[in-house]
């Protein structure tokens, strides 16, 4: 695949996370519709996501039928329609369908992208393509949040016209993303379904509990710079941006990381999200807590795309496997805030710093551990060899 080809297959991931973008007109939203109920018009920026994760388990069937590219470019078209449609309708029934719709449409394409990715790329390019995806992914939840708030200075209506730079990416990727394997060919190998393997049930569990303290920085942040007296809720809002900053910088250098620490790369990104999450506990101004920012993001990023790499490396069951991680992600990320208040009820140590702090000791744990089960194998491994060598010499001496 040429540069022209690889950058229209990630272009599409710039729309993968661009759901929550309207979160800034809801308030304009409420005062349009004074009749609705708060809690509906707030579902609005996240009702997309339990749509998504509706979806992922059923866009490989529809690959099977209508080939992956076309299944990508009806998610892609369902995005365009449905996240515009709000600037041309007036009833909230419809506000309402269009974000359901825009749910489906990503639901559609998310998961074949990172397949996509492995029909065209293998080993450390596969690796660095999916880190890139990862970085984009970002990239364009910013671009699209940004584009919203400037519209938003004309009329909230008019914001959910940025839905439309998703033309340009439709276009990109119908003409320079060549076609895959037929559907036939798909259909017959996905008949060969196995169970889920004990590595991978590991990674959903890994993955639901990273999520899950990744998530509760998003909604705890803002009141413990408050609390803590060293920032305000705009500090709060730029602290994200940072550790938006530091996942893209670890997307782009994914490929990188991965062919440098190789197995070791897990480890490395729980520790590094361990020390994040202490550093920020202790944070006594805005510098270090913008340098826990960073580190977090990057360790996040890390994580993320290791796990999705390693799925998509394996040539079996790769898209079910994938939808399965997508689901287990929306699934910790809508959720967390309950996870969050189940377990300060539990243990009220968790409530302030003591929450980040708890947290990073949990990825520094989650670290240790990871690393003791890498060099298992190894020492099980010389264990063997040793016994074998100790049998050949006891043999040796009784003949």
């Amino acid at each position: 695949m040429n540069r022209v080809a690889k950058s229209a297959l990630l272009s599409v991931s710039l729309l993968v996370v661009t759901g929550g973008a309207i979160a800034g007109n809801i308030p304009a939203i409420a005062q349009a519709y004074p009749d609705i109920n708060a809690t509906y018009i707030e579902l609005l920026t996240t009702i997309p996501s339990f749509f998504i994760i509706t979806t992922v388990l059923i866009s490989p069937k529809i690959a099977q039928v209508i080939g992956k590219k076309r299944t990508v470019q009806l998610g892609i078209l369902l995005v365009i329609i449905s996240g515009a449609m709000p600037a041309a309708t007036s009833s909230f029934f419809s506000l309402f369908l269009s974000r359901l719709l825009f749910g489906i449409g990503v639901g559609l394409f998310n998961p074949l992208l990172y397949s996509l990715a492995a029909t065209f790329f293998k080993g450390r390019e596969l690796a660095s393509v999916i880190g890139l995806q990862s970085a984009f992914e970002g990239i364009g939840g910013m671009l699209f949040t940004f584009t919203v708030g400037q519209l938003l200075l004309v009329s909230w209506r008019v914001s959910f016209f940025t839905y439309f730079l998703a033309i340009p990416i439709l276009l990109a990727f119908s003409f320079f993303v060549p076609e895959t394997e037929t559907a036939a060919i798909e259909k017959h190998q996905d008949k060969r379904k196995r169970p889920l393997t004990p590595q991978f049930v590991r990674y959903l569990i890994l993955l639901l509990i990273t999520v899950t303290v990744y998530m509760s920085i998003a909604v705890k942040v803002t009141a413990f710079f408050v609390t803590k007296g060293i920032g305000n809720a705009t500090d709060g809002s730029n602290y994200l941006a940072i550790v938006g900053l530091g996942a893209m910088l670890a997307g782009i250098l994914f490929g990188r990381i991965v062919s440098i620490l190789k197995k070791w790369t897990l480890p490395a990104a729980y520790l590094l999200l361990g020390f994040s999450l202490i550093l920020l506990a202790f944070s006594t101004n805005l510098v270090m807590a913008a340098l826990s920012a960073a580190l977090c993001g990057f360790g996040f990023r890390t994580f993320i795309p290791y796990i999705f790499n390693e799925i998509n490396q394996q040539a079996e069951n790769a898209e079910r496997n994938t939808s399965i991680l997508l689901i287990t992600f929306n699934i910790g990320s809508a959720f967390a805030p309950i996870s969050i208040a189940l377990l300060q009820g539990l243990l009220p140590v968790l409530t302030g710093a003591g929450l980040f702090v708890g947290e990073g000791a949990l990825m520094i744990a989650l670290a240790v551990i990871l690393t003791i089960m890498e060099k298992k194998p190894l020492l099980v491994s010389r264990t063997n060899h040793l016994f074998y060598n100790e049998k050949r010499r006891t043999k040796r001496n009784q003949e």
